[in-house]
């Protein structure tokens, strides 16, 4: 997923006009950038102008009045957060006490819905089956959810669920300050018979009734919400920072203890070890910051009964510091599935289900989604893919890429699609020349053999749209080129043999990112200067020679997975990433000329 808005000025600090139109919605204004850019962004709390640059804003500092609030509410499938897992999740998001904008989504989590929960809900296993996995959905809801305060009722145990989805994907914890609803009743209305959010919604007199389905519940906590801004203004608490501050209902949190066992961390990336008093390790985690990220386990955890059991048990925290985040998600994963630490529940079961069916008994094929590459006569799959949205991303990037049968040509006339060049039987193709132009072409571009011209097009249609001032639609476009291209690009790195090199644009601009990987593991990652030729070719030579005296033979069991820590680690680059075999040192620099790397801020001001 590309960069947002506020993603993209987030990481780089304050940031000029006409570096957010170049680099990020890839538009040369001429002069105009800095009107269109306060266009986008004016009247958003969530960002500033810092004289001629535009920033962020700390939500926390924010008056209760002008931050925007991301309002949530999580269906389970009904046990803990560390054995349950997430089925839906729906949010409203207000700003000024209205809701602007909402989010919602049925969830896989990959593992049965208990009877109870069926009965309160109505969400079934069959609901869910096809629904995107807990990984694509949080990298979705960060974005939505981005500069604002987040909120719930009875907050902790939602957030347990999103802590441990995220954490599963390899994701760090939201950084978004969190209020609860719950709390502030109680501390604002005493004396209520019960704080439930239907007894909250029926005490303030509001029609949105939760039914314990997530959206609905998230708008019912919103209302109930908007009514308690008020009572807080009342109570002469002015900023969200204040507001989260505000104690009560802390039941269920850890209490704060052992904290000398963070001590001496240092505030750098790396991976922890909780270990018992027998030096048995209990979790493995990663951290961009090591010191923080420990801390939290000991200042009162999130909410989670096995955060409380883990502190009891632990008898010491180890470190070990890495070069990068990058470093640390590797590591996190060789450790796991080393140490099989009984505290983790990510890495253990990391199979991939989802496949790209094509079944060439058709007279002309089309893809289509499967669970399962059962073998079959004349069946072809692509894959395996974890991530059934990215699939059908992938799907309805192909039909922009391609004109697959849209009908069963038994209209009268040309369909919809063909009418738009964009079904091959209403065009009047043949079934031998669709199945080598189409099917062929499409197989070749998601294995990585070929097609570059085909997303080609596509980058030309959003550059076109973004041109036009089409944001929405540029942003789509740019969302489905990225899902065709982070799979075709995971696919062909998996399948690969040999050493392969990726080099992608680092998020400094200026810089380029090299990654070499051979047999599933993670060889070596260095950032570069993109015109420092001499170094990359030094990097390259040392890569080659550590894979030809054997050290980068893989692990049993784990052919892909640390392809699929990289992808994932680069799954918010604004450009396409490139892979290639590496097989002279000169091969990264001729690969890392083809990348488009971001000018440093000062080449884009003008002069």
């Amino acid at each position: 997923m590309s960069p947002s808005l506020y993603g993209f000025v987030r990481d780089r600090g304050p940031v000029s006009p006409e570096l957010i139109a170049t680099n990020l919605l890839s538009l040369h204004l001429n002069g105009d950038a800095h009107a269109h850019i306060e266009k986008l962004v004016g009247g958003d709390p969530r960002f500033a102008w810092d004289g001629d640059d535009l920033r962020t804003v700390d939500v926390a500092s924010l008056a209760l009045k002008d931050a925007p609030y991301v309002v949530f509410d999580l269906e389970t499938t009904g046990s803990s957060a560390g054995k349950g897992g997430i089925t839906e999740i729906g949010a409203v998001k207000v700003v000024g006490g209205l809701v602007v904008d909402r989010f919602s989504t049925l969830v896989n989590p990959e593992r049965p819905i208990e009877p109870f929960v069926v009965r309160l809900t109505g969400i079934t296993d069959r609901m869910v089956a096809e629904a995107p996995l807990a990984d694509e959905v949080m990298a979705r809801f960060e974005e939505f959810a981005e500069g604002s305060a987040l909120v719930g009722h009875n907050v902790s145990f939602d957030c347990s669920f999103v802590t441990a989805a995220r954490e599963a994907a390899g994701f760090d914890p939201l950084p978004n300050p969190v209020l609860d609803t719950l709390k502030f009743a109680r501390a604002l209305v005493p004396g209520l018979p019960r704080y439930r959010l239907a007894s909250l919604a029926t005490h303030f007199g509001i029609n949105q009734a939760p039914n314990h389905r997530a959206l609905s519940d998230a708008a019912a906590t919103a209302e109930v919400f908007i009514k308690l801004l008020k009572l807080l203004h009342s109570a002469r608490v002015r900023t969200v920072g204040e507001a989260a501050a505000i104690r009560g209902g802390a039941r269920g949190k850890v209490k704060p203890q052992k904290q000398h066992l963070a001590e001496g961390i240092p505030n750098t990336p790396g991976v922890y070890y909780f270990v018992d008093k027998h030096g048995t390790v209990l979790y493995v985690g990663k951290a961009k910051d090591l010191k923080a990220r420990v801390r939290t386990y000991f200042n009162g955890g999130d909410g989670r009964r096995k955060i409380g059991r883990l502190v009891a048990e632990a008898a010491e925290v180890r470190v070990r510091e890495t070069q990068s985040e990058l470093h640390a998600l590797v590591l996190e994963s060789r450790e796991i599935k080393r140490l099989l630490p009984r505290y983790n529940s990510a890495g253990r079961d990391d199979k991939a289900t989802w496949f790209m069916k094509l079944d060439t008994n058709q007279p002309y094929p089309v893809p289509e989604r499967a669970s399962s590459n059962e073998p079959g006569d004349g069946i072809m799959y692509l894959g395996p893919y974890r991530s059934a949205g990215s699939l059908d991303t992938c799907i309805e990037a192909l039909g922009r890429v391609f004109p697959i049968r849209r009908c069963d040509g038994n209209g009268d006339g040309v369909c919809f699609y063909g009418q738009m060049g964009r079904c091959a039987p209403c065009m009047g193709m043949g079934e031998d020349e669709y199945r080598r132009d189409v099917i062929g072409e499409m197989v070749a571009l998601l294995r990585g053999e070929g097609g570059g011209e085909h997303l080609a097009a596509l980058v030309t249609e959003r550059q076109r749209l973004a041109g036009e001032l089409e944001f929405e639609a540029a942003a789509r476009l740019r969302d489905l080129i990225s899902g065709i291209e982070r799979i075709r690009l995971t696919r062909a790195v998996v399948s690969a043999e040999g050493i392969q090199a990726v080099v992608a644009p680092s998020t400094e601009p200026g810089f380029i990112e090299a990654f070499v990987l051979s047999g599933g593991r993670l060889i070596s990652h260095q950032g570069f200067d993109a015109g420092d030729t001499e170094s990359m070719t030094r990097f390259a030579r040392e890569a080659l020679d550590v894979c030809e005296a054997g050290n980068g033979a893989s692990d049993p069991g784990s052919t892909s997975d640390e392809i699929r820590v990289v992808m994932a680690y680069l799954r918010r680059r604004k450009a396409a990433v490139k892979a290639i075999r590496l097989l002279e040192p000169g091969d990264l620099v001729t690969a890392a000329a083809k990348v488009e790397v971001a000018e440093p801020e000062a080449a884009q001001r003008p002069v």
